[in-house]
């Protein structure tokens, strides 16, 4: 699903140049569940942003689905993102004037289902996730594990081809993060396609295999039985 072929991110300020990636080689197959690890500043964040497509690289080249898409223009990146990726973020970015069930059906209002589809959609995902009980309820009402599978829904809401998530467990305590991890790991049985960052030992041996960063390189891979 997803290659790429030396890439890098690079940031310059006049004749300063501070490299975030160089030379990544990675490759992520469809309904893979893979993990990317490694310390603060070791690029995982950036890494997540190239390869779902919130910035460009500074050199190389990245295929999503057999398409070089790592040089297209910010209008075609955009088309991509909006109709086969979703994201979950550590800042869980959930909108407070919406209920659960609006937040959830947030991303369907961009696509062409009928108004009942939609809604077929948002009740289905409410239940998958046990939120039927909160659909009128306001998302700052409630705590970061509940915010978290809410964020999980909507991301599930437009059925991606890849969902890529940023720490999603940075605001949970371990038990929280246990049970927000069995979610991501049963939407991977099903066959969906996860690219995971984190720092967490611990939450990395949730995926198939981990690609391990340090100081923007790619230092070692990782496999893990389930």
């Amino acid at each position: 699903m997803i290659h790429t072929r030396n890439i890098q991110k690079f940031y310059q300020r006049g004749e300063y140049v501070k490299y975030a990636l160089q030379n990544i080689n990675i490759d992520i197959r469809e309904g893979e569940y893979v993990v990317i690890g490694g310390p603060s500043a070791s690029g995982k964040t950036t890494l997540l942003g190239l390869l779902g497509l919130v910035d460009a690289p500074s050199g190389g080249e990245i295929f999503f689905k057999g398409s070089e898409v790592g040089a297209v223009s910010d209008r075609e990146r955009d088309r991509i993102r909006r109709q086969h990726m979703a994201f979950v973020f550590e800042n869980i970015h959930l909108i407070d004037d919406l209920t659960v069930s609006e937040n959830i059906g947030l991303p369907l209002l961009y696509m062409s289902y009928r108004r009942k589809e939609k809604k077929e959609i948002v009740n289905r995902l409410m239940d998958r996730f046990r939120l039927t009980h909160l659909k009128r309820q306001y998302p700052s009402r409630l705590g970061n594990l509940l915010q978290q599978k809410i964020a999980l829904a909507r991301a599930c809401s437009c059925s991606p081809d890849l969902i890529l998530a940023d720490e999603p467990c940075g605001r949970l305590s371990s038990s929280e993060s246990d049970e927000l991890m069995e979610l991501f790991r049963q939407l991977n049985e099903e066959g969906q396609t996860i690219v995971m960052a984190t720092h967490s030992e611990e939450i990395m041996k949730y995926g198939q295999r981990a690609i391990h960063l340090f100081d923007g390189h790619v230092v070692s891979h990782s496999s893990f039985g389930r």
